[in-house]
């Protein structure tokens, strides 16, 4: 079971109880990048377990400390996710040299990572227009334009992304680039209201030279069929932690206010036993992570929803039951709430979800 503590590393847990916990304030208000956590939670195997060399890949270990950890602080259980889905981008890529040579860095903490698949998964959805162009050249692509939304960065940082051919809008590659190279420079977003310390920047691109070695996949369709499924399924951890977080508040409330709360429609054990169904049908979809077929993926849309909804229950039921001290700033519920609403809209989001599911029944996913 995916809640089961002895899925974590012993190491990672204790990191978890001490230092993720103890930085969650600054990280969450202050905007302070839990970059040192981060190293050390990858130093004890935090982001390894699904990318390990010769082995299964373990999602349901990465799933589970990926819940632990957002237990503690959503932003750093965020950031745990984005390591964890360049990893596995790179670990199901046919780049040996990059399997070689970036991905033991992604692994233990090292290097750290991200995505910016946002805006690609959108446009090929047909609901944006792809914000990087590149131009074939000798020895690679020339890339120019501005990705948005892409976190866990900073100078040297590596990150995944899309971009289309400009000679043909439908071909598009795949690849890992490095903040800081020739022609790629970053932007601080906007100040957000939640997830602050998650380093989301914009990266622009100017005639940026991305080489053949950096290419994970060439169309880009051949990798992402197969690894996207995977990299939705590792977003299911960060909504574990968040309701397993709103339970614990739930029932600290009603220790103290039960003969006000018991007449509320829905209770801990009730989410508890919500959350156990929800872990089920992960572990499940686990099994075959790499199953690139139309039903699979749907069955992990359908759960990646589910998650979704079942944190926005958690979060509001755990407001009501703290009454009007859950709006003043820094009361862990305030925290809580921001952090389910963000989990309902980090791409894939919950009205993205609904349209695919809608609009596409039989192949949610154009790949």
């Amino acid at each position: 079971m995916i809640a089961s503590p002895a899925m974590v590393p012993a190491a990672v847990r204790d990191l978890v109880d001490t230092e993720v916990a103890a930085a969650a304030k600054r990280v969450d208000e202050d905007g302070v990048h839990p970059a040192a956590v981060l190293a050390c939670l990858g130093q004890e195997g935090a982001f390894r377990s699904h990318v390990e060399d010769g082995k299964p890949p373990a999602l349901d270990v990465a799933i589970a400390t990926t819940a632990a950890i957002s237990e503690a602080c959503l932003t750093t259980g965020f950031c745990t996710w984005c390591q964890h889905s360049a990893g596995w981008l790179v670990a199901n890529s046919d780049n040996a040299g990059l399997r070689a040579g970036l991905l033991p860095g992604i692994a233990n903490g090292a290097v750290p990572a991200g995505v910016g698949l946002a805006n690609p998964v959108k446009a090929m959805r047909g609901t944006e227009q792809f914000k990087l162009r590149a131009e074939r050249v000798r020895g690679g692509y020339l890339v120019s334009g501005a990705q948005p939304w892409i976190s866990n960065m900073g100078e040297g940082h590596w990150f995944a992304t899309v971009f289309a051919d400009l000679a043909d809008p439908s071909h598009r590659i795949t690849a890992m680039v490095r903040c800081g190279q020739s022609g790629v420079t970053i932007r601080p977003n906007v100040h957000m209201t939640s997830l602050r310390g998650s380093a989301t920047v914009t990266v622009l691109f100017k005639q940026a030279f991305v080489p053949a070695e950096h290419i994970l996949a060439d169309p880009a369709e051949s990798l992402l069929s197969r690894a996207y499924p995977g990299i939705v399924l590792l977003q299911t951890g960060m909504a574990l932690g968040v309701i397993g977080a709103g339970i614990a508040l739930m029932r600290e409330f009603d220790a103290g206010q039960f003969e006000s709360n018991r007449h509320l429609p829905r209770h801990p054990d009730d989410f508890a036993a919500d959350r156990d169904a929800l872990q089920e049908r992960i572990v499940r979809l686990t099994e075959t992570p790499l199953d690139d077929s139309p039903g699979y993926l749907r069955s992990v849309f359908e759960t990646r929803l589910q998650a979704s909804e079942l944190t926005l229950a958690a979060t509001r039921m755990a407001m009501l039951r703290a009454g009007l001290p859950a709006f003043m700033q820094g009361s862990p519920v305030d925290r809580r709430m921001r952090e389910g609403n963000f989990v309902a809209t980090i791409t894939p989001s919950m009205r993205f979800l609904l349209r695919a599911l809608a609009t596409s029944p039989e192949t949610p996913w154009p790949i």
